[in-house]
């Protein structure tokens, strides 16, 4: 067992991290929003700076198979967190770090910004999420340390959605 501490209440200072557990966001690309949970409505806006991302393939959430990009950053508010993305906001992504790798850049120790940018489709409209590098980021020296000291591919996971049952079997 893992005692949670209760009583250990003090401010962050400048440059400080919580890495004790993972926020979770999404983004609600039918709403125009990031949320964390299910709920929590935060805007049109995430800035985030890097900690690790993975593309893995999978069937999440009740959508069809296809290539889902799982960030690991930190939050605005310095909490290790983690969110993913699909289809077109994945392709936005990948086309960010593209054109940061050809400049010999890495995405680690910079501020991106991301953002909800309306799309019209066939039946409805819908949003998709764009990414830009804004700034230097104001927790690269945290990050660094985290990931000498615990990073891991593997702290990047997908959950999963339950699998259907058919027949009466799992």
């Amino acid at each position: 067992m893992t005692e949670i501490t209760l009583d250990d209440v003090s401010k962050l200072e400048p440059g400080q991290i919580i890495a004790d557990s993972v926020r979770q966001w999404r983004s609600d690309c039918q709403a125009g929003q990031f949320k964390i949970g299910s709920s929590t409505m935060r805007g049109n806006k995430l800035e985030l700076e890097l900690v690790g991302a993975q593309v893995s393939e999978g069937e999440y959430f009740g959508y069809p198979h296809q290539k889902w990009l799982a960030l690991l950053f930190i939050d605005p508010e310095g909490v290790l967190s983690s969110i993913l993305f699909k289809t077109e906001s994945l392709d936005n992504f990948e086309e960010m770090r593209r054109q940061y790798r050809l400049k010999g850049e890495s995405l680690l120790g910079k501020m991106i910004k991301a953002t909800m940018s309306k799309r019209a489709g066939k039946t409805a409209s819908y949003f998709a999420v764009e990414f830009e590098v804004i700034s230097n980021g104001k927790y690269a020296e945290a990050i660094a340390q985290f990931r000498q000291q615990h990073w891991s591919p593997d702290m990047i996971r997908l959950i999963e959605s339950k699998p259907a049952e058919t027949n009466g079997t799992k």
